[in-house]
């Protein structure tokens, strides 16, 4: 919207007239939960450990008989449990009832045994009393028989009492079907906790819920936008009934007194100056720049109710109450914003002090950004009230785990969100003191040791790097240059690496200078390009390689050939690596051979002939008939045989220094590696994007040196190995120490390199192992040992004593600032040897701090004589105990399990962090220790110790031993919270999310507000807003009842205000939030609304819900145009809608299990499920899976389902592996089944794994593509390929399912409409239809934007008039550019979807305008063929020769991108969604859309833009210009030959649609028919909106607006809206 239509919406809006409120509730329709259960599961929300102890007081002497009783009953309980912040975040679950879901999702269970309302099911046999229970559980435990019973099939709603570690699992479960009001509950309870832990107590709540309608919800916002009204969309037949506004409600709220108050406060403030003055008697609209400083004056306003300033002495008039904090002021000012525009831009001023410190915090923040965050993590993306109570709940975690530790409260929060932990990190020195033993510490050795900054190396790497030039390298530099090895083949003497060109050297590159100062004239993001042409081998890309893998041969012979040819600054050299004596092995002597006999050149034409060769025959394997005749071809000396089976010396010389090349650099040879001037990368989809990426940020460096003249004339020599010469470049590179760079973040979690970090804490706990209990190995030189290392191996193997022996060979390094604990991890379950008993025996005895030295000598004496002498020699008194070794192995192997090794696998745990599992092949030595310790102290361990020190007081002193367990474990516990959701790191390669302080930078004398107790709270919430935001209405509202809702969090608000062209908030807004349940006098909850008072009667709004993200809400009572809310037409009572919570939103992301990338064109659906045999399941909902991301949506009520693919080309190509409900490493479906559950009100979020069935690997579920008028499947797939790239992250089912829906009918149309009028409009329409055809008709409704009258009147006209109907929807996906007017969102959904939209088994469709009349047989569009076209549009009409002016498609971007294409309408057209969908058209629009749409002045008509705009590459049909007619831009002498007529806007004369619709002869005959039947319907009964029955031809000509003078709420558009004319749905 322009200013020019906006202004006016500031005019004298403090003047609002009483008007009749308007209110809003939000019921769930899922059933509801007995309220006694559901404060028992909302307790097990916030604290599932304490379920169970509550349970031990039921059943209570008396069943409470009111909901409070109930709620209070268990909160009671609680109290004696659980802390304050967890008591505030059960009662806000009751509030919100967030239970209500999970109970809803389960089954109500009956005994069938009469008066046994509670008891245990044992295999089938039903106890209802304890001793009954105890007989069934005596039977069989004595009969042993438990691996003959059923296994019990566990629900995702049942509970278990938290136990013990244990490493057996129980064999035996009993489900407790429990009412915990009954007699029996007590004594069945008690008995089941006390039984073996062979016994798994399982529970169920007998009857979860009740009948009747679901509760009340709280936690969503209304919103009341002022709607633009430049072509009149409202009903007219209830105009005439309109009421006085003049009652004023005697509902009054506090919100209205507020309201009063701010309106006093305004009328007691002064005009800024006569100008302003006048303006407002006169009622002037607010000019663009009293509009441009609006934020700047709300944040000023704000500054007059803080300490800061005095306020102005007129404020003192008004009656302020204690409530009316900032805060209050705030969310009043912001939510009923269009009341006070204009008093705040001619009242208030600016000082310059508020002035200036604005400008500068714009300096460090983007003016007018909105940011959150909670502990130094920012909150990305829509977080609800139910998101951030889930994030306060997991903050409470965190710093409750560092407080632990010994830490505050504050010294804990000021820990995790430390600078170091985000920023590069240049220690000062240390001033921690720590004791070791005996000896004092050293604050500078310390400084020395821990908090140096230059990276060590080993020994062999020192004297090599001697005589090497420094550089003075900034820090910011640290994590490029992090992780790089000398990939060179220097130490293995040269002849590994077969260089493909030489800039230096080859005369291609003759041209090209060596003047380094090249590198400044070049823009930093063009370095990695043709642009520059230094001569020097600046980028050293080193490829190893397995070419028995054929698409090897391509990546050298056409990507690696063509980057040559183009001119990158780039040296390539590849070396042949295979990870056995296979082909692999073999290729590698033949390319060796090739490379040392021949030519550069001739060695890529051998490369091309291999490519073309197995690419013309489509060979996915090697085929040697093709490399013997490649080489044979080159007219070779030597026979194929005897070279590939290693007769050649000199071929075998040069593959024993490859196979060391390829051992010192961890290369494995099994898929493709590539080293980037040293820094390694997976050779896969992405790696010419990661040698991209890499070699800009390498060459910014250089850049950067260069204009430092740290690099001059004279480094040109040493610039080829610039990289590998730099002192923090390591010689030899083990691959488990480096975590792989994000592209690669895909591969399993036991990859090596992936990083997985673990708290060692919470480990601790679900183990039971304890590093305060360790025998820690320690060098004894050292003071502190930040780093505390745990091996983990299978100790009596020769394997696992060898890592062992290298990891005390590796402590015993004076240097070493490292600790080392052993862990047995055996493969079999059998007695252990001498070596794990030993460690068994040491580990127990309380030992602390163990000499390396005596552990080298013992370990040496094991085969021998008996070890603990050594011990005993030392003075070391070991502790006798026979139970020693079962406590180790069990505690070992609980730790193993839970870190993901298999039994014998050998892994290292440093700091929280897991190395490993290691390969049997692998091997980790003493100089992998060191170059670990080395790593993790730069990388994390540094870090930590420094943020300590600088967090601890200055007299802290702490011994080694409590040092050494402070960081490790607080080590662990920060970098473990920064771990992104594995969700999100196999999604969108996410990195590590740090926490940060920066908004400390902000200045904050005027625009800070600080709430709360800062030392003791355990959350600190920090916010940045635009206090005239959308963003600020729903937090003020939220944080207004902070001090109940949020005990001990503390939380600081920084104003960030924007400059503004337009007004910023253009509706009124409530949020419905309450701290607890408001109760009644009779104990009934009081039912959560919202509601707005006082509102002016003039303007018309839109009422629209702001809920969660997973919330499919909908209309369903309201006597009143939600669309057109008009205070002046409502009865003294009011508005008020009732809206329901109809579905949840199941959404995810599919991924194929080897590719990683989307299933695309496979089709999903979910079925009920049920436990009851012979159950047939079915179908709840059925999606395809999109492209973008994989995404795939689905809406479902609470419950269990089971994810399936629906029958077709993708279940013959695919299996489910996982249903990923349990997060992007879910389970298999052997492990866990097909089975989800729905019970949260945030939805669910899956990750399904399809893996391809046994030849089914290189086919498409797509495939069929025809082609046609000359559009083929390559230019599909070439856009499809582009647009994709905006959204590309850095078992077979047998079971029959019952058939839900009858066949589809004849003709199929969809529709939207909004709005009284609308619907009206598609009453009419719809009997247009049914009178022009003998075919069955099914109408599709977009349910998101339908009235409850319409959705009332519907079914009795389909029954009245034969049709069938369906109702269906699409939540917008949060990975795809939002739009927030509703015209657009009601455009998007015309286009954006319509390939999920439907049910899969949909065919065709055909899209109506709602306000058309159709005058033919809509079987004709049925029957059309498109010619390939995914869907057909008319042409927009061309013959109305007096709009000529308006047709914008005939001039600038159209006329030039059109050429002889025509532009189409889309009021009508039809789709073929099985050519839509294997086109992947959903896609291709979704992407394009992606694109343009960033542009806010692009896509003006998007419905009809976005098909127009890619008709060359996704082609339309074009319809026959009679399909549509309307009067706006089509002839008149045509009409007769129209078989339909559209009422276009027309942007000439802006005649209401009323008008025009009277003048087509049927219309009035199908009005006057439907308002006849409407009244019937009244008269009956069946049918209760009042607007539904009104007359046609009441006000025909009300509102008819005048092209000149248009006076409306908003005013008149600008000239630019007349260009873009458009229905407005």
């Amino acid at each position: 919207m322009r200013s020019g239509a906006l202004v006016v919406l500031g005019c004298g809006l403090l003047a609002f007239s009483a008007s009749p409120p308007v209110s809003v509730s939000l019921r769930s329709s899922f059933s509801a939960a007995d309220p006694l259960l559901e404060a028992l599961e909302t307790l097990a929300l916030a604290s599932p450990d304490h379920l169970f102890s509550l349970l031990d007081h039921f059943p209570l002497p008396l069943k409470p008989p009111t909901p409070e009783e109930s709620h209070n009953a268990v909160l009671n309980l609680a109290k004696n449990y659980l802390l304050p912040p967890e008591i505030a975040a059960v009662n806000a679950g009751l509030a919100l009832h967030a239970a209500s879901p999970k109970l809803a999702a389960q089954h109500v269970h009956e005994s069938g045994i009469e008066g046994c309302e509670d008891w245990v099911d044992w295999y089938g046999s039903i106890a209802c009393d304890a001793e009954e229970l105890r007989r069934l559980v005596g039977i069989s435990l004595a009969a042993l028989d438990s691996e003959s019973r059923p296994k019990i099939k566990r629900l995702q709603t049942d509970h278990t009492p938290p136990l013990q570690p244990s490493l057996d699992a129980p064999r035996w479960t009993a489900i407790h079907y429990a009412d915990p009001m009954v007699p029996e509950f007590s004594s069945l309870h008690g008995t089941l906790l006390s039984l073996s832990l062979d016994v798994e107590y399982v529970l169920r709540w007998a009857r979860p819920v009740v009948t009747g309608d679901g509760p009340y919800l709280s936690g969503f916002g209304v919103a009341l936008d002022l709607k633009k009204m430049d072509y009149l969309a409202v009903d007219d037949r209830k105009r005439a009934s309109s009421t006085s506004g003049d009652d004023s409600p005697d509902n009054e709220s506090q919100e209205g007194d507020e309201n009063d108050v701010l309106s006093c406060i305004f009328e007691a403030m002064s005009y800024i100056d006569t100008e302003m003055e006048e303006n407002a008697t006169t009622n002037n609209p607010l000019s663009t720049k009293e509009i441009q400083d609006l934020g700047l004056k709300a944040t000023s306003f704000l500054a007059l109710f803080s300490n800061t300033v005095s306020s102005p002495s007129a404020i003192s008039l008004c009656p302020l109450e204690n409530s009316l904090t900032p805060l209050h002021i705030l969310h009043t000012l912001s939510a009923n914003f269009p009341r006070y525009a204009a008093p705040l831009a001619r009242k208030v001023r600016v000082p310059d002090t508020v002035r200036d410190e604005v400008q500068d915090n714009w300096a460090k923040a983007i003016m007018g950004m909105n940011i959150v965050w909670v502990n130094g993590r920012v909150l990305e993306g829509e977080v609800g009230i139910f998101g951030l109570l889930r994030n306060f709940a997991r903050e409470r975690a965190l710093i409750r785990s560092l407080v632990e530790l010994g830490l505050s409260r504050s010294q804990a929060i000021e820990l995790v969100m430390h600078p170091v932990h985000s920023g590069s990190f240049d220690p000062p020195p240390s001033k921690l003191k720590v004791k070791k033993g005996t000896t004092s510490g050293s604050a500078k050795r310390f400084t020395q040791e821990i908090l140096r900054t230059d990276t060590e190396n080993n020994a062999e790497e020192g004297a090599s790097n001697e005589g090497q030039k420094g550089y003075d390298i900034s820090p910011k530099w640290d994590d490029l240059l992090e992780g790089f090895v000398d990939s060179s083949d220097r130490l293995e003497g040269g002849g590994v690496i077969l260089w493909r060109n030489d800039i230096q050297e080859d005369t291609i590159y003759a041209g090209w200078g060596t003047d380094l100062t090249q590198l400044l004239r070049v823009h930093p993001t063009q370095l990695f390009s043709p642009y520059l042409r230094l001569r020097v081998n600046i980028i050293n890309v080193v490829l190893a390689l397995d070419f028995s893998q054929p698409q090897f041969f391509a990546l050298i012979a056409n990507q690696v050939d063509n980057i040559i040819a183009r001119g990158f600054p780039v040296r390539w050299g590849f070396v042949p690596v295979s990870a056995d004596d296979g082909d692999g092995h073999k290729m590698a002597r033949i390319v060796y051979y090739v490379a040392q006999k021949f030519s550069r050149s001739e060695v890529a034409s051998f490369f091309r002939s291999l490519s073309i060769a197995h690419t013309q025959q489509h060979l996915p394997a090697l085929s040697w008939n093709i490399v013997h005749a490649t080489f044979n071809a080159l007219g070779t000396v030597d026979n194929f045989a005897d070279v590939a089976s290693g007769k050649v010396p000199s071929v075998e010389e040069a593959l024993e220094s490859a196979r060391r090349w390829a051992k010192r650099l961890g290369v494995s040879g099994e898929n493709g590696e590539g080293f980037v001037n040293g820094r390694w990368y997976e050779v896969g989809d992405n790696f010419l994007r990661d040698l991209q990426n890499e070699a800009t940020g390498q060459m910014q460096l250089l850049q950067e040196l260069v204009f430092l003249k740290e690099l001059t004339v004279a480094s040109v020599p040493l610039i080829s190995t610039f990289f590998y010469d730099l002192p923090t470049t390591l010689s030899r590179r083990n691959p488990y120490i480096f975590s792989k760079a994000p592209s690669s973040v895909h591969a399993p979690s036991s990859s090596t390199g992936n990083l997985k970090i673990f708290d060692l804490g919470d480990l601790g706990k679900r183990t039971g192992w304890n590093p305060l209990t360790c025998a820690w190995v320690t060098s004894g030189e050292s003071e502190k040992t930040p780093v505390s290392m745990v091996v983990i191996a299978n100790l009596d193997s020769v394997e696992g004593q060898a890592l062992a022996q290298e990891a005390v060979t590796f402590i015993s390094r004076k240097e070493s600032q490292s600790r080392i604990t052993f862990l047995h991890n055996p493969s079999t379950s059998l007695p252990g040897g001498n070596v794990s008993s030993f460690f068994a025996h040491v580990a127990t005895s309380d030992l602390r701090e163990l000499s390396p030295d005596v552990l080298k000598r013992a370990l040496a004496d094991l085969e021998t004589q008996d070890a603990t002498q050594v011990f005993i020699t030392e003075g070391i008194q070991l502790r006798p105990d026979p139970l020693a070794y079962t406590a180790f192995i069990t505690t070992s192997r609980l730790l193993a399990r839970e870190a993901g090794l298999r039994p014998g696998e050998q892994a290292i745990i440093v700091n929280g962090r897991l190395i490993g599992p290691f390969s049997p092949k692998s091997e980790f030595v003493s100089e992998d220790f060191a170059t670990l310790e080395t790593y993790e102290m730069k990388k994390r361990v540094r870090r930590v110790a420094q943020a300590i020190e600088e967090v601890l007081a200055d007299d802290t002193e702490l011994d080694a031993f409590a040092y050494a367990n402070l960081v490790s474990v607080a080590s662990s516990i920060i970098y473990a919270d920064q771990q992104p959701d594995p969700s999100e790191a196999g999604l969108f390669d996410t990195v590590p999310r740090a926490r940060t302080s920066s908004y400390r930078l902000l200045s904050g004398s005027y625009t800070k507000f600080e709430f709360g107790d800062r030392e003791n709270a355990l959350t600190h919430l920090v916010l940045l807003l635009d206090p005239l935001s959308e963003g600020a209405q729903k937090w003020t509202a939220i944080l207004e009842k902070h001090e109940e809702l949020f005990p001990e969090v503390y939380f600081e608000l920084y104003l960030n205000p924007a400059q503004h062209y337009e007004i910023p908030l253009k509706r009124f807004y409530r949020y419905s939030i309450e701290p607890r349940l408001q109760y009644d006098n009779k104990g009934n909850e009081i039912l959560a609304q919202v509601t707005f008072n006082g509102l002016s009667a003039d303007p018309i709004y839109t009422l629209g819900m702001d809920v969660s993200t997973s919330w499919l809400v909908r209309p369903r009572e309201a006597l009143y145009d939600l669309d057109n809310v008009q205070p002046s037409t409502l009865p003294p009572d009011g508005l008020h809608a009732l809206f329901s919570l109809d579905y949840l939103v199941v959404e995810g992301h599919a991924w194929e299990t080897k590719s990683n990338s989307p299933p695309q064109g496979v089709q999903l659906q979910l079925t009920t499920s049920s436990s009851v045999a012979n159950y047939t399941p079915s179908v709840v909902d059925d999606t395809q899976v999109v492209a973008n991301l994989g995404y795939l949506q689905f809406k479902a009520r609470p419950g269990t389902f089971k994810l399936a693919i629906r029958e077709g080309g993708g279940r013959e190509v695919y299996d489910i592996a996982s249903v990923g409900s349990e997060g992007w490493n879910s389970p298999s479906v052997e492990d866990s089944g097909e089975e989800l559950t729905v019970m949260s009100f945030e939805g669910l979020t899956l990750y399904p794994r399809l893996s391809r069935k046994p030849g089914m690997e290189k086919v498409d579920v797509l495939a069929g593509l025809q082609q046609h008028s000359g559009h083929s499947q390559t230019v599909v797939h070439d856009i499809l390929s582009k647009v994709l790239s905006i959204f590309t992250p850095k078992s077979k089912s047998t079971t029959e399912v019952a058939e839900t829906a009858p066949r589809q009918a004849d003709i199929n149309i969809f529709t939207v409409a909004s709005g009284l009028l609308y619907e009206r409009f598609a009453s009419i329409m719809i009997l247009s239809v049914l009178r022009n055809t003998n075919s069955t008709v099914k109408f599709w409704f977009i349910e998101n934007f339908l009235s409850p009258s319409f959705l009332e009147f519907i079914p009795h006209m389909a029954q009245e008039y034969g049709f069938q109907y369906e109702f269906v929807t699409y939540k917008w996906p949060s990975w795809l550019r939002a739009q927030k007017e509703k015209q657009r969102i009601i455009w998007a959904y015309k286009i954006l979807f319509l390939d999920v939209l439907f049910p899969m088994d949909l065919n065709k469709v055909i899209f109506v305008d709602a306000d058309q009349i159709v005058r033919a047989d809509l079987q004709e569009l049925v029957d059309l063929d498109l010619h390939g076209a995914p869907y057909g549009y008319t042409p927009m009409g061309d013959d109305n020769y007096e709009m000529e002016g308006f047709r914008f498609w005939k001039t600038g971007y159209w006329k030039d991108f059109l050429g002889d294409l025509p532009y189409h309408i889309s009021a009508l057209y039809v789709i073929d969604l099985v050519r839509f969908r294997q086109m992947a058209t959903g896609d291709i629009l979704r992407g394009q859309y992606q694109m343009l749409s960033a542009d806010p002045n692009s896509l003006a008509n998007l419905d009809q833009d976005l098909p127009n705009n890619i008709q060359r590459e996704v082609p339309i049909f074009s319809l026959h210009e009679d399909w549509l007619w309307c009067e706006t831009w089509c002839g008149a002498d045509r009409l007769h030959r129209a078989k339909t007529i559209d009422l276009c806007q027309n942007p000439l004369t802006k005649e209401p649609k009323l008008s025009r619709a009277r003048r087509i002869p049927e219309w009035e005959e199908y009005d006057s028919e439907i308002a006849q039947f409407a009244g019937r319907l009244a008269a009956e009964g069946k049918i209760h909106s009042s607007i539904a029955t009104a007359r046609s031809d009441v006000l025909a000509n009300v509102g008819l607006v005048q092209p000149a003078h248009n006076d409306d709420v908003e005013g008149t558009s600008g000239g630019n809206d007349l260009q873009r004319p458009h229905d407005e749905l």
